[in-house]
């Protein structure tokens, strides 16, 4: 039997490697997990501010992008009116279809999304708030470009690290894992295939360490008309436990029928033989 192969130690190593870097970007991200909570916290990342005053209305220069307009709290009594201004004038409402992935959310407060802008060039708009109730609307207006968050997010190196830290190890691990498995099963089939050859070779030393005993010329022509050649059997010669018996197993002397082919037959034309067993040997 072979011994084992030897495989090589990186799978394992990948395997560990990933694991303990897994394990480092998750601890890192505990630490910087408050930094990654206010990119999506209005209140930090927005650009303005617009209080809830209905005698006032504020012009903002708004650069091109998708605008998300939020206030905490809930916004059902707020009415807001969004115009373009162009030569001190109002002229026109400012289109609100434009789709952001910027999701407002805080441990500590709720957020209402009031509408989002769609601002295809730098322009400045006109800001109308209404509020249904009075002294209802005491929470400010937040404007948040989302492209300018993205871009912001995209810089922060630290952030990347530990994302590319936990990605690394979240690939190494499987890798290493599936390395490793892929050797234990070749070490599997070699083992299977050894243990096979050594079951087929048992019975075969068996047969030939066999003491078989070769058929004499009698038996052979026997085996070839058909007949089943008597084997001489091992005997034992055992003496009888008792003087008054003998209990030794004795061979029985087949008996003599027709010719031989090893003298010549006593048979003549004048004394045929009894039976007919010569005339299957003429024809045979």
């Amino acid at each position: 039997m072979q011994p084992a192969v030897e495989h090589s130690p990186w799978p394992r190593r990948i395997m560990i490697a990933g694991l303990a870097l897994g394990f480092i970007g998750v601890i890192g991200f505990s630490f910087i997990f408050d930094d990654f909570r206010e990119y999506y916290d209005p209140r930090e990342m927005s650009e303005y501010t617009v209080d809830s005053d209905s005698e006032t209305n504020t012009v903002l220069n708004l650069s091109s992008g998708c605008w998300v307009v939020n206030v905490e709290g809930d916004d059902s009594d707020y009415d807001v009116t969004f115009q373009y201004v162009e030569g001190g004038s109002a002229a026109g409402e400012v289109s609100e279809d434009c789709r952001s992935d910027f999701q407002a959310s805080s441990g500590d407060a709720d957020f209402s999304k009031i509408t989002t802008l769609d601002i295809e060039k730098t322009s400045q708009v006109l800001v109308i708030i209404d509020c249904e109730e009075e002294d209802s609307c005491q929470n400010p207006l937040y404007f948040t470009n989302s492209e300018d968050v993205l871009f912001e997010m995209a810089g922060d190196f630290g952030l990347w690290a530990v994302l590319g830290t936990c990605c690394i190890g979240g690939l190494l691990f499987p890798l290493g894992w599936l390395l490793v498995s892929i050797n234990k099963s070749k070490d599997s089939k070699v083992q299977l295939t050894q243990q096979q050859m050594v079951t087929a070779m048992d019975p075969l030393e068996r047969e030939m360490n066999s003491n078989q005993e070769i058929l004499t010329t009698d038996q052979l022509y026997k085996l070839v008309r058909g007949e089943v050649p008597e084997m001489e059997q091992r005997q034992e010669n055992v003496p009888s436990p008792f003087s008054d018996a003998d209990t030794r197993v004795r061979s029985q002397v087949p008996k003599k029928t027709g010719g031989s082919i090893n003298k010549a037959s006593s048979y003549t034309h004048e004394n045929p033989p009894t039976d007919e067993s010569w005339k299957s040997w003429d024809e045979s």
